[in-house]
């Protein structure tokens, strides 16, 4: 849940409903109704739209209330009737429109006291109804919204092994060779024998390894002949 859209979208919708809820209403006495050729005249300037009801009394059976819709704001020219009622008493309801102009008298001789009332819509009602659309709208957008959740980090023991990098594709004309080991290091050589592991024969006087039961030159025997070098 979004807590900022939700505020946002509670005050939207709270104002907007008040607003919504504004109506024109207004409500006035003539007594008595003024009686043909004079009239009353009413200008409806901040209505949007809605409804006039006239409600009249005191009259007698020949007496007619006439309402006109003014071609402009003077009234010169009354026109034919929009509505019109006829007896002592009557209520006449009809629409109306803003930026009009109402006319109201009556015929038949005698005092009549009515009373008008005008209902109808002004702009701040349907601005009220946007409002509250569009709290609406937020209000369950923020509801309805999560939170985005970050995920863990993996552990270094759930990471993927680290591969070898594949070898590198040959070039025309080359052999695969293979994979090349380093050979190991060969042994030191042993240290060569000093002069007194040496047997020198006493018939040709040849140096012969110690090991040697011959001499490697003549052949003969290194226990009778040898001695040390």
């Amino acid at each position: 849940m979004r807590i900022g859209l939700v505020i946002v979208g509670v005050i939207l919708l709270v104002v907007g409903l008040l607003a919504a809820g504004l109506t024109y209403q207004q409500t006035q006495t003539l007594s008595p109704l003024p009686e043909y050729p004079n009239a009353y005249e009413a200008t409806l300037g901040s209505v949007t739209a809605g409804t006039m009801t006239i409600a009249w009394s005191g009259g007698n059976a020949n007496s007619t209330v006439f309402v006109y819709q003014c071609s402009s704001s003077s009234c010169q020219s009354l026109g034919s009737p929009v509505a019109k009622g006829t007896g002592d008493s009557g209520t006449l309801k009809f629409s109306v429109t803003g930026g009009t102009t109402i006319a109201i008298d009556a015929t038949g001789g005698s005092t009549i006291s009515a009373t008008v009332t005008t209902d109808g819509f002004v702009p701040f009602t349907f601005i009220g109804v946007g409002l509250a659309a569009a709290g609406a709208f937020l209000l369950v957008i923020g509801i309805m919204a999560n939170r985005r959740i970050r995920a863990a980090p993996e552990s270094y023991a759930d990471a993927a092994p680290v591969q070898d990098a594949p070898p590198a594709p040959l070039m025309p004309g080359e052999v695969d060779q293979g994979h090349i080991m380093q050979a190991a290091p060969a042994p030191a050589a042993a240290p060569a024998p000093g002069p007194g592991q040496m047997i020198k024969c006493a018939s040709c006087g040849t140096l012969n390894e110690m090991w040697l039961h011959n001499c490697r030159w003549c052949q003969r025997p290194l226990t009778t002949t040898a001695e040390s070098g």
